[in-house]
């Protein structure tokens, strides 16, 4: 017999066992994923890095200073931090907590902002990153609060609005909002937040007296662009917040495993200037401590800022150009898509005019579904707008970052 919540989790779906891969000669009939936002364009260059730096060192074997990251691993962090996301206030390795990959941080984040059984909870816009809603829920029982604030305003000023509005809503039902979570660079529309709309969200966190949690995961996935003006990125730490908020009121999320393609690292980071908030993530993430090699690998390229700048620079080349060919598959095969943004690893894709209404009675978010199953007949997983809480139905988010001919076999499937 299991408790009631060991019989809801499982009842939940999750990954394990073969992926089944498409290959265009070893696996013809495999698996082609525009799921999973994994950077392979550059995996050699990650790989050939490893493998030259990854002598074992015996003490890696050892439980070493704690659960939340040695003192060595977080100098590096916060020397890279310094020095690409150009705070306005330093960011001292005391700031810095790492565990076990940003989705356990997600977590973390809820259980120490958020009383569930006293109604509160965690505010975000639409759409947004679908595994929120696992992440930040599962194991907290938070209800999250989503406001719709529609694909083409989310960045500008004008959304500060929407969120008052959902914030206002939320207490008139005897919901108590105690953060903001928002994405910067944004999952799934890959834009940046504008200097002026972090400071809009930010005095909008002051007056209410909430968290401003900004996940910045994709912040050095950003590339230009030289058809249109392109966007950069701006951290919330960039920001000076005298006379806005509360520094101890805004926190970032950060890992390795999207600027670094190291998602199976699994080691992310939260960044606070709470000392208490800092010590009850620290405490919780016991349950969660990465492992002594991951975190001397990781230290290992965070030292090398030359190496950084080099894999970085690779990187954005080659998402510009798996960018520029998934949009002209894209075209050719008449499928519209979100053209702004230009960071993270994917396209909002419009498959509206696609969804087979006539055999849903007309119900969008039915149709979606039958979309979804039948893609997964054809071989092709990607993620539905539904699962991320688009305002209407027909959308779904392509990973894009991909060796061609599996981008190619799966927009032709």
């Amino acid at each position: 017999m299991l408790s009631t919540r060991g019989a809801n989790w499982a009842k939940m779906s999750f990954a394990h066992g073969s992926r089944n891969a498409y290959h265009p000669i070893s696996n013809p009939n495999g698996i082609v994923s525009f799921g999973n936002a994994e950077n392979w364009l550059v995996r050699d260059e990650l790989t050939d890095f490893i493998n030259t730096h990854s002598q074992f060192d015996m003490n890696c074997c050892m439980y070493g200073e704690g659960y939340t990251g040695t003192i060595r691993l977080r100098t590096a962090m916060a020397k890279h931090l310094n020095a690409h996301f150009k705070p306005a206030q330093e960011i001292d390795l005391e700031q810095i907590t790492f565990a076990a990959g940003v989705t356990d941080l997600n977590e973390v984040c809820a259980l120490v902002t958020c009383n569930a059984e006293n109604r509160e909870t965690i505010l975000l816009g639409k759409p947004v990153y679908g595994a929120f809603s696992r992440d930040l829920v599962i194991r907290t029982g938070v209800v999250l609060e989503y406001v719709e604030v529609g694909d083409a305003d989310q960045f500008s000023p004008d959304c500060v609005a929407h969120y008052e509005a959902g914030y206002e809503a939320a207490k008139a039902r005897g919901v108590n909002v105690k953060a903001l979570v928002i994405c910067n660079p944004h999952n799934p529309l890959g834009h940046c937040y504008p200097r002026e709309t972090l400071v809009g969200l930010m005095r909008f966190c002051a007056s209410k007296g909430i968290h401003l949690i900004s996940d910045e995961i994709y912040a050095l996935s950003v590339y230009g662009r030289d058809d249109r003006q392109p966007e950069e990125f701006t951290s919330v730490r960039a920001i000076d917040p005298t006379g806005i908020i509360n520094p101890g009121q805004v926190h970032v999320l950060y890992g390795m495993s999207k600027d670094f393609a190291a998602g199976g690292m699994r080691l992310g980071c939260v960044i606070s200037q709470n000392d208490d908030l800092t010590k009850a993530t620290r405490a919780v993430c016991r349950f969660s401590s990465p492992s002594q090699f991951a975190m001397d690998l990781a230290t290992k390229i965070l030292e090398d800022q030359e190496f950084v700048a080099r894999f970085l620079k690779k990187s954005h080349q080659l998402l510009l150009q798996a960018r520029l060919l998934a949009e002209d598959l894209l075209n050719q095969a008449g499928i519209k898509f979100h053209k702004n943004g230009n960071a993270g690893f994917f396209i909002w894709l419009d498959l509206a005019p696609f969804l087979p209404l006539g055999e849903a009675d007309g119900d969008g978010w039915v149709a979606e579904r039958l979309l979804y199953e039948r893609f997964n007949q054809a071989g092709v997983i990607m993620a539905t707008g539904e699962a991320y809480h688009s305002p209407s139905p027909g959308k779904f988010r392509l990973v894009f970052c991909m060796e061609q001919d599996v981008l190619r076999e799966g927009v032709r499937r």
